[in-house]
């Protein structure tokens, strides 16, 4: 497929569902759960632990209804924000947080962190915590300089981005363009943490293959650092799953400061 024809996330029928069940899953050919469930608790377990990144509000922004990654973050802020650019995004999401029928099933995720937490008996307890600290799941559009207008957030003492400036950007001039806007969400002296897939050009969802923007660390580390953060921790871990479904090459973890 020429790769023109790719859809992108934010203007095409992405279907959450299928990215879910695709990419974050338990099923037996799922083959990206070391890159997609484990590589990003085991980075946010050990950021959070550490104890350096605390406060009262965090904002989440990511492609896809995942919520795995806020089980390392659930316990130190009490007011969690997301933002999806996606209306069927947050439908799906919202079938989780009302715990209906149907809801996608995310124990797995949920008995990997609570291992790296030596507390492989409470799994059950980390989707009540994101609930209970879960208190807005918002519509966001990246092409407004407030992303969230006509609202005004409070500024976040954190922020996470996963898996959607990838998703979102044409070009870097975009990747740049929407860190700086989500950047604006942030207080000073805030952190700013983000997870992404590193060199691809697409990802199947189903039967639909969607862009992604070809990036490295680097165009994400500098980026950040144009903005005045200053970089606390990169990882990077090669990609090790065999799969056709998507060509990304790695994925990168960054967690970062806002100088005041």
């Amino acid at each position: 497929m020429d790769s023109s024809n790719y859809k992108i996330y934010h203007e095409g029928e992405y279907d959450s569902r299928k990215g879910l069940e695709g990419y974050f899953s338990d099923k037996p050919e799922m083959v990206f759960g070391d890159d997609s469930i484990k590589f990003p608790l085991e980075n946010l377990t050990k950021t959070f632990t550490d104890g350096h990144i605390t406060g009262d509000i965090l904002i989440e922004l990511s492609a896809g209804s995942t919520i795995h990654h806020l089980y390392p973050v659930c316990d130190f802020f009490d007011h969690i924000i997301m933002l999806k650019t996606n209306d069927r995004c947050i439908m799906e999401l919202k079938r989780w947080v009302d715990e209906r029928t149907g809801a996608f099933e995310w124990d797995h995720a949920a008995k990997h962190h609570a291992e790296l937490e030596g507390k492989s008996d409470q799994f059950q307890e980390k989707g009540g915590k994101v609930r209970s600290s879960l208190r807005h799941v918002m519509k966001c559009d990246l092409k407004n300089d407030n992303i969230v207008d006509p609202i005004t957030l409070p500024p976040a003492d954190c922020i996470i981005v996963a898996w959607i400036f990838e998703f979102t950007s044409k070009n870097q001039d975009d990747f740049e363009n929407y860190l700086r806007k989500v950047s604006k969400l942030l207080k000073p002296g805030g952190h700013f943490i983000v997870l992404g897939m590193l060199g691809g050009t697409y990802i199947t969802i189903g039967k639909d293959k969607f862009h992604l923007f070809y990036y490295d660390e680097d165009v994400v580390k500098n980026a950040l650092v144009a903005e005045g953060f200053v970089i606390d921790d990169c990882q990077v871990k090669k990609r090790t799953a065999v799969s056709d479904l998507t060509d990304y090459k790695g994925i990168v973890f960054i967690a970062a400061n806002k100088e005041k």
